[in-house]
């Protein structure tokens, strides 16, 4: 069985999900918010690893402006597809798209880039091999921008795991590896990268995010083992994991749309 995070899980599972990824507000919110932290200035050349439909790297180009240069690159074709449309319609002509695994890239020499980002995409990425190939990449003073979902968060994706117990599931926390700050600074040292800065902060989901909640969760980073399910039982568990959903937004909204969330940079 292919894995989520390799090259040949990832695709076909975010071509599925290319379509809707954007209406989560959120993402876009994330992905601006780690532009702004990085603070790119114009002339810089920029990676967006995993770019996935281009939020980041739109977000990132505009900061630029004409003089710099963006690579998006990205497994997915769907997701490239729908990044392209998205550039096209901001008018943005200093960004180029690749379709390349964005944890081998042999078609960039040493020091390729001034920044390297990553939005919301390294808990789908081998991690050491993800952050060991940016290294490469990245000029000296080079640095690196990664977000992650903090530990156990969010709470609709803890929610999720619980009632996939119910199937025989037993899912990990895929925010687990990076979930805090004492571990992105220990994978960004493993790689040979100094942890520069480390933001914490909340970030608020809309309840129409909740709308998708099913559909990031069976199609993300546990979609083989959702597919391991009869149809039937999938069937029961959308239904079951959608009514507490709803259940939970109505007696504790606060809790369910909040998350915790870390913005963390390293340099080289």
């Amino acid at each position: 069985m292919t894995e989520p995070n390799s090259p040949d899980g990832a695709e076909p599972v975010f071509d599925q999900r290319a379509a809707t990824y954007s209406n989560h507000t959120w993402h876009i919110r994330y992905a601006e918010r780690l532009v702004e932290l990085a603070a790119p200035t114009p002339g810089m050349r920029i990676l967006d690893a995993a770019t996935g439909t281009g939020l980041a790297a739109i977000a990132a180009a505009r900061a630029l402006g004409p003089t710099g240069h963006v690579m998006g690159v990205d497994i997915s074709t769907g997701m490239l597809t729908r990044a392209r449309q998205a550039i096209t319609a901001a008018g943005l002509t200093n960004i180029e798209l690749v379709r390349a695994d964005a944890t081998a890239l042999p078609r960039f020499g040493n020091g390729s880039f001034d920044l390297i980002l990553c939005s919301a995409g390294l808990l789908y990425l081998p991690v050491q091999a993800a952050l060991r190939e940016w290294h490469r990449l990245l000029t000296p003073g080079g640095q690196v921008g990664f977000s992650t979902m903090a530990a156990g968060f969010p709470v609709a994706a803890r929610l999720f795991r619980d009632h996939a117990r119910r199937y025989g599931l037993t899912l990990t926390d895929p925010a687990t590896a990076l979930g805090t700050s004492t571990r992105c600074r220990q994978v960004l040292r493993d790689a040979g990268l100094t942890a520069a800065k480390l933001v914490g902060e909340t970030i608020r989901f809309s309840s129409h995010d909740l709308d998708h909640a099913w559909e990031a969760h069976a199609r993300g980073p546990h979609h083989d083992a959702v597919a391991t399910l009869t149809p039937k039982q999938t069937e029961t568990f959308q239904r079951d994991y959608t009514d507490a959903l709803a259940d939970l937004l109505r007696t504790d909204e606060d809790r369910l749309l909040t998350s915790e969330v870390i913005y963390a940079f390293g340099e080289r």
